[in-house]
């Protein structure tokens, strides 16, 4: 891999568009089996349509009511790979061509950190879904709201403290008719 850095060939260049896998939600072919893809955070599956396999949370439907969402403390989140983070993914979906509106209304105490390196909440509400999502872990965080530019938000919530840190807490709906600039402001 460092190789093709130098070289200049990419991992998409390896694959040809006519055999390699359609892959969903800015997910690539994968250079070593094109058939498969390589997932943005928060997605999986061969072609990245699926919540991640294996790891805790679950598919949640959003309705025009704000319905709560408790996530797994950090004792009942899975054990990440490599990188040492234990993970939930959670997703919120509502129907095509809606937006997901999402408040945050508690986080883990005492993990407030630039960048949220040892814990907090990421909300994949931005169009593209390569880029790291909103990360969230100071208690100053508490009642932001985001308006998704999609239909499904994915909401992973993370941890690599070793005490165990307390649940997030969020309220979601299905968002009232937003304006374009709307959907991508992130209000507080």
């Amino acid at each position: 891999m460092v190789a093709q850095l130098f070289s200049g060939e990419s991992a998409s260049d390896k694959c040809e568009n006519n055999t390699s896998a359609q892959c969903k939600n800015g997910g690539f072919a994968h250079p070593r089996n094109c058939s498969k893809c390589i997932c943005p955070t928060g997605y999986g599956g061969d072609f990245c349509d699926e919540r991640p396999p294996k790891l805790c949370g679950e598919k949640l439907n959003a309705t025009t009511n704000w319905t709560q969402l408790i996530t797994a403390n950090s004792s009942g989140m899975t054990q990440g790979g490599e990188d040492g983070y234990r993970r939930c993914v959670y997703w919120l979906n509502a129907p095509n061509g809606s937006n997901i509106e999402v408040r945050l209304t508690k986080l883990p105490a005492k993990v407030a950190k630039e960048g949220c390196i040892y814990a907090g909440v990421e909300i994949k509400a931005r169009e593209d879904q390569r880029l790291t999502g909103y990360r969230f872990c100071s208690k100053n965080d508490v009642n932001t709201t985001l308006i998704s530019n999609s239909s499904t938000v994915p909401v992973i919530v993370y941890s690599r403290r070793r005490r165990n840190t307390t649940a997030t807490e969020l309220e979601y709906r299905i968002a009232r008719e937003t304006t374009e600039k709307e959907a991508r402001t992130v209000e507080g």
